[in-house]
């Protein structure tokens, strides 16, 4: 009896009890609720991964060193200045913070520790010291009040330093995705529409459900070029020509290292100086104050898309140029295009700290060449007979005129550039598509890979070796007709080579064993050069001798041996002259043509490769026959009669 009272006297106590939890859950709850925020779930749910381009070794330039990453590094930092432009307190403060930030003008900048115009190490050991691993991007949720029905999603990306073509200190770059949703709720509750990624002045955009687009689940995939940071959407090389795509080169290619930055989330604005985003309102610069494409940026709140970013995303490009793996001749107009506009923001830094030293090197540069075209007779002289004596000018001179003479028969030999380039590119296209089945199964039995990549590049080269040899024995069959009296057709000379085809490949295929096989051992790499300019008149002895293939490299370096010098002057001279001639062509359109597709480019460098190698190849036959007049003893060409 007193058990079943105590029992009856607990129930009050459990209902109580129950009660409470019961509240205190839905109290939690209540509190949860209040406590979310749409926008951090939204950034958090499309959080950007970043593929960056490893990088092996401390100061490697192949590499990306740097991490995007949180402005808190250069906040209260005791080495970075807060400074402004003229006036009469050039120095502001030292270990700015955020608050120190809020309201800075645009004339004002922030000077990070080291010369952002000779870096060094200076700014990735500081970078590596400030960071470590920790990588962080900035989202901002934007809207336009005249696309209603609209909503962004930016991510900006703050980088220390920005070093590519344009060095400069700090560096803010950035994607956006965009939804069709009225606020941020509903955007929860749908994909993505498009997505758009800033590249320099411009940027490159894609559907939500592009092939071109990598997503891991609902965050897209990053690939941030080395050293300028623009964003693209894959592992590549690829060219900028204009002020939008970023004048230069972007590398995205592997290998690479993936990151998982953590996400800070950026109201509209900042009101209040004590707030910790306070940087925010900060209208200056981040980095040091240098001029033209060297200056630090402004921060994301002054971009036009941080309050208009349809209009920024309507203008973006729908595909970036990428160049294609594998070695041809647009492969190297481009390669020289990216290095040379790596040489001109040098000479521009250069200009900018120093022009007398500009100027020197100007000057001796032109001395250079004036000395060096000094050194030989560029008299005019009759260009046959062909078995005569000419020096190194006299040879290039001739040629020229000969060009001149018959220039519609030299367009025509050298039109075999274009079948070969198509059929060159056809089999690098296959070679290409190959690679990753021949690494894969190079990894299997052999554990190497890079087999297909070096394929691709042997078979481009081969086939502008191939072109250059036809042209070369077309030239020589067709000045031996007009040496002789006969009718020279470019056809007919055709025709010779095709007779002559086996002792051309042997012979060819035998020098450039002998020639590549030293250059490999490195050791060898005098020789190389040594035996590759002995090889120059191949093509010529196989055609105008009938010599075999083995025979022809034989009598080729006979006839070079004891004027190793000046054929190797006249081969530079002659190859510099084309090369240059087509190069500088090449990249005119390259240049003026933003638009034209790699493909066509590529045939328009075949084109210019047509038009310009019959010149060299007249240069090195004419020297062949100054070589076999010495060995003669045939007297000199005739001075050619000039009008007065």
């Amino acid at each position: 009896m007193e058990r079943g009272s105590r029992a009856r006297g607990r129930w009050p106590l459990i209902v109580v009890l129950a009660l409470g939890v019961l509240l205190t859950g839905i109290d939690a709850a209540g509190a949860q609720q209040g406590d979310r925020d749409p926008a951090a779930e939204l950034a958090e749910r499309h959080a950007p991964v970043l593929v960056l381009k490893a990088q092996d070794d401390e100061c490697d330039t192949d590499g990306e060193p740097y991490l995007p990453t949180s402005v808190d590094i250069v906040l209260d930092n005791p080495e970075v200045v807060l400074r402004q432009s003229g006036g009469t307190r050039p120095v502001l403060m030292r270990a700015p913070g955020a608050a120190d930030l809020f309201g800075g003008g645009a004339g004002t900048h922030l000077d990070f520790p080291g010369d952002s115009l000779d870096p060094g190490c200076v700014y990735e050991a500081d970078n590596r010291r400030l960071t470590g691993d920790r990588a962080v991007v900035y989202a901002h949720v934007a809207s336009q009040a005249d696309r209603p029905g609209l909503l962004a999603l930016q991510y900006w990306f703050f980088w220390y330093y920005n070093d590519w073509n344009n060095k400069h200190e700090g560096d803010w770059e950035g994607i956006q995705l965009v939804f069709e949703a009225d606020s941020v709720d509903e955007a929860l509750t749908v994909d993505p529409i498009e997505v758009g990624y800033a590249q320099h002045e411009g940027g490159e955009r894609a559907g939500w459900g592009s092939s071109k687009l990598e997503r891991i689940g609902d965050r897209p995939v990053v690939y941030p070029s080395a050293g300028s940071h623009a964003s693209y959407f894959g592992s590549a090389l690829y060219l900028g020509r204009s002020g939008s795509e970023g004048f230069g080169c972007d590398n995205t290619d592997g290998p690479s290292r993936q990151l998982d930055p953590e996400v800070v989330v950026l109201p509209d604005t900042v009101d209040d100086p004590s707030d910790p985003l306070a940087w925010l309102a900060f209208e200056g610069r981040w980095g040091e104050e240098q001029s033209g494409p060297f200056n630090g940026p402004t921060g994301p709140q002054t971009k036009g898309r941080w309050t208009a970013p349809f209009e920024w995303q309507d203008e973006l490009r729908d595909a970036s140029v990428v160049v294609p793996a594998g070695d041809s001749a647009g492969n190297a107009v481009i390669d020289v295009f990216c290095a040379a506009t790596e040489v001109g923001s040098g000479l521009l830094v250069t200009a900018t700290r120093s022009p007398l030293v500009l100027l020197v090197l100007i000057l001796l540069a032109v001395g250079i060449w004036r000395f060096l075209a000094a050194r030989t007779d560029w008299t005019p002289v009759e260009a046959l007979p062909l078995r005569r004596r000419r020096s190194v000018g006299q040879s290039i001179r001739s040629a020229l005129l000969l060009y001149r003479s018959h220039w519609r028969a030299m367009l025509g030999i050298g039109a075999v550039h274009l079948p070969v380039a198509f059929l060159a590119g056809l089999l690098v296209g296959l070679a290409r598509w190959l690679v990753p089945f021949t690494d894969a199964l190079l990894e299997l039995v052999a554990a190497r890979s890079g087999f297909g990549v070096v394929f691709v590049i042997i078979i481009g080269s081969a086939g502008n070796l191939l072109a250059l040899v036809i042209v070369g024995a077309a030239v020589a069959d067709y000045l031996d007709d007009l040496d002789d009296g006969r009718t020279a057709r470019g056809v007919a000379s055709y025709r010779s080579v095709f007779a002559h085809l086996r002792p051309l490949a042997s012979g060819t295929l035998r020098a450039a064993l002998v020639v590549v096989g030293l250059a490999v051992t490195v050791i060898g790499l005098p020789w190389a050069i040594r035996q590759l300019v002995r090889y120059q008149l191949v093509p010529q002895v196989v055609v105008l001798e009938e010599r075999s293939g083995a025979a022809a490299t034989a009598r080729s370096s006979e006839l070079v041996i004891g004027r190793w010098g000046p054929t190797a002057a006249l081969v530079v001279s002659a190859t510099l002259l084309v090369q240059v001639t087509g190069m500088v062509v090449s990249l005119l359109v390259l240049l003026v043509l933003v638009s034209l597709p790699i493909w066509a480019f590529g045939l328009v460098v075949a084109s210019v490769h047509a038009i310009v190698s019959p010149l060299g190849a007249l240069a090195v036959t004419l020297w062949y026959g100054d070589a076999v007049a010495e060995e003669d003893g045939r007297p000199a060409a005739e001075p050619l009669e000039v009008a007065t």
